[in-house]
C-alpha cells in the first residue's frame, strides 16, 4: 500500500477491492489479517490511513509495519500510534528482523552493519501492538547490491552479521 503511487487510479481501485475481498475471505475463517502499512519513512500517517481505510482495514486485525526494513522499534511504534489516531482501534505488528541497529540512511538494499532486532514475541509490552515478529527472514538478500546475491536468496554472511550485531 505504501507504493500505491506506482498504480494509476483504476489500478488503485482494483487493488483496494482485492484487499477488501481477501480480508473478508480470510477473516471469516478466523485468520488474523494485517495489511502492510510500509514504514515510518515512506508515507505520512495521513496518506497511509486513507489508503488503509480504502482497503477495508477496519475489517482486518490491523497493520504490519517495517516489513523488510530497518526502522527502529520505537520509531515504528510512534508511526503505529500516529496511524491509530487516524484509525481508532487499530492494532499492529512490527517486523524487527533487521532493525537492531536502525536504518543506514535511506539505504534499503543490504545495507552494511545492520543487526537483528528484538526477538519475536506475541506479548509486547507496548499498546497497540499484537506482536514483534521477524517477518523478513534474517539472511535473505534484498538483491544484488552491496555484495549480496539475487533478491530472496539465502546469504549466510549477512545472517551471521545480523546475529553478531543483534539488539540486546
Amino acid at each position: 500500500m505504501a507504493g500505491w503511487d506506482c498504480l494509476d487510479a483504476a489500478g488503485r481501485t482494483r487493488r483496494a477491492q482485492m484487499l477488501r475481498s481477501a480480508i473478508t475471505t480470510l477473516s471469516r475463517r478466523g485468520i488474523a489479517v494485517y495489511l502492510d502499512a510500509g514504514n515510518s519513512n515512506w508515507q505520512s500517517p495521513s496518506v497511509m490511513a486513507a489508503r488503509l481505510r480504502s482497503a477495508g482495514v477496519s475489517k482486518a486485525r490491523g497493520v504490519a509495519v517495517n516489513v523488510s526494513n530497518f526502522r527502529t522499534t520505537s520509531e515504528s511504534l510512534t508511526y503505529v500510534r500516529a496511524l491509530r489516531r487516524k484509525l481508532p482501534g487499530l492494532r499492529a505488528v512490527i517486523d524487527t528482523s533487521r532493525n537492531g541497529q536502525g536504518p543506514a540512511g535511506d539505504q534499503w538494499c543490504n545495507p552494511a552493519g545492520r543487526g537483528l532486532g528484538l526477538p519475536p514475541t506475541v506479548s509486547p509490552a507496548a499498546e497497540p501492538l499484537d506482536a514483534l515478529l521477524w517477518i523478513k527472514t534474517p539472511g535473505e538478500s534484498d538483491g544484488s547490491c552491496n555484495g549480496g546475491p539475487a533478491a530472496g536468496e539465502w546469504w549466510p554472511e549477512q545472517a551471521l552479521g545480523l546475529a553478531m550485531r543483534a539488539a540486546r
